[in-house]
């Protein structure tokens, strides 16, 4: 809209229409996974929102050596991953659907220190999300002695 001032001056006044930008949301949550030792494991998660999300893997330990500790279990640790770990690939990519983006996190081989609780985070200008799965670990020589007894075991 256009205004002529008394001035000589032209005003401008310009009206945008509001826009409601969703902020991420898990569509698919990671599932929790139960594998041996020397196995693989892996979670995925799917995000939406407007703009695209940036999402990262993270994995959740709980610590007591913290000097503030916000419930009895201790306080929450988040590190980044794949960080140092040798083991653990991450990988986001857009899609399957617009405005959508997948993350994966795979842990191979799978060993005892890995067992825990992974968090899936999404960001962007407009919020965050997150989601939770877990890993369990079993070794594999428990495994297979509790699975399959020797042919000297007695029933």
């Amino acid at each position: 809209q256009g205004i002529l001032d008394v001035g000589g001056l032209i005003r401008v006044k310009v009206v945008f229409p509001c826009l409601l930008l969703p902020a991420p949301v898990v569509i698919t949550p990671p599932q929790n996974v139960h594998n041996v030792t020397g196995a693989q494991a892996s979670l995925s998660c799917e995000v939406r929102a407007v703009p695209a999300p940036v999402v990262t893997w993270r994995k959740v330990f709980i610590s007591k050596n913290f000097p503030v500790t916000r419930s009895p279990e201790g306080t929450q640790v988040l590190k980044d991953l794949p960080g140092d770990h040798v083991n653990i690939a991450v990988h986001v990519q857009g899609g399957p659907s617009d405005h959508a983006a997948t993350a994966w996190v795979l842990i191979n081989p799978l060993r005892k220190e890995d067992e825990g609780v992974y968090q899936c985070h999404s960001a962007n200008a407009v919020g965050e999300a997150q989601s939770h799965g877990t890993v369990t670990v079993v070794d594999r020589s428990q495994y297979r002695a509790a699975r399959f007894p020797g042919p000297d075991d007695h029933m």
